[in-house]
Order: C-alpha cells, then structure tokens, then sequence
C-alpha cells in the first residue's frame, strides 16, 4: 500500500494526502512514500516547523539574519576572531573530557575541528557584508 505525502521538505504540510493530489500549503503534486521515507520526510519537515517557530520568536541562535545590521555582524566577526586567536593561543579550546582523557590524538583533532568552525563563522559573516555591500553598490 502507497501512502501519499507532499515532498516538499520545506512544506509544513505533514497530513497524508491522495494520489495525484496537490499540497494544499505548497502546490506540490503528492509523492509515494514507504516507512522509512515518511520518518525521514516528518522529521524534516517537523525540524523546519521548529526552527521557524525559533526565527519568529527570536529565540534561534543564527550566524547572519536580515535584522542583524552591518556593525552587529562586525562586532560578531570581531568576536569571533579574538574567540580563535584565544583558542590557538592554547587556552580554552579543550572540552574537560578531552583533557582528561589524556589521549593526544582527540585533544589535536578537538582543537583543529573547533578553530575550523570558527573560521567558518568569520568567513560566512564577511561573506554576508560583501552581499550588503554589492547589492548597495547594484541599486
């Protein structure tokens, strides 16, 4: 038996639906699903319903928003790279379960792993003031 259910990821629409039917939120066309793509599809779709909730009530944590103006990102890249430096300088990059754990290897790999996501975030937020800056300069 085929159970039907809009593809659409983004959908909040999590009813099932007939075949050939159209989502009544989004417009896509139902798709067959079996057991282990309709949990991965609910999953989805309930983790987007909750990470807009978040964004609406301003309670989401988010690198860059459309709110956030051009000195708050600086001041987060800013952050962000004194939050590096600290962290190649040797202090504060280690969780007390990988000091403990005397294991060399999983100290190195915290450390690099941790000052990769903080590169990320600088690099994502620069990325963010050139897009302002271009379409400023565009208009």
């Amino acid at each position: 038996m085929q159970v039907y259910y809009c593809p659409n990821r983004d959908c909040p629409y999590e009813k099932k639906l007939g075949q050939g039917e159209k989502c009544p939120e989004c417009g896509s066309e139902a798709n067959p699903f079996g057991f282990m793509g309709i949990a991965g599809l609910i999953s989805a779709k309930s983790m987007q319903t909750k990470v807009a909730e978040r964004i609406e009530e301003n309670k989401a944590k988010l690198l860059v928003s459309d709110q956030m103006t051009d000195e708050e990102i600086r001041k987060k890249i800013f952050e962000d790279m004194l939050n590096l430096a600290m962290h190649e300088a040797g202090t504060g990059w280690m969780r007390m379960g990988t000091l403990l754990s005397g294991n060399p290897t999983d100290q190195m790999l915290g450390a690099g792993f941790k000052a990769l996501i903080d590169q990320n975030k600088i690099m994502i937020r620069q990325n963010e003031l050139i897009l302002r800056t271009l379409k400023g300069k565009l208009k």
